[in-house]
């Protein structure tokens, strides 16, 4: 199981680590969320530029399979976006 990294990043700065967690819990909410704040950016960009929005949906699909096989149990997870 991997961990999660807490990073400040401020425009135009490489980001700096401040914090490590390695609860499996929190990671598989927080890939979760993530997951889940791209599907919302694509349903509002679909709005303005549905053709845009189909590509980033794809950007969507396979950023759930990396963090599928990245995070074990996210696909099972109460916190899944499945």
């Amino acid at each position: 199981m991997g961990s999660l990294i807490i990073a400040f990043s401020s425009p135009g700065q490489k980001p700096l680590s401040v914090a490590t967690v390695d609860d499996p819990e929190l990671l598989r909410t927080a890939a979760s969320i993530a997951i889940l704040e791209a599907e919302q950016r694509v349903v509002a960009m679909a709005k303005s530029d549905p053709v845009r929005a189909r590509l980033q949906d794809a950007e969507v699909q396979r950023l759930r399979t990396a963090l599928e096989i990245l995070v074990p149990g996210l696909a099972k997870s109460p916190h899944g976006v499945m």
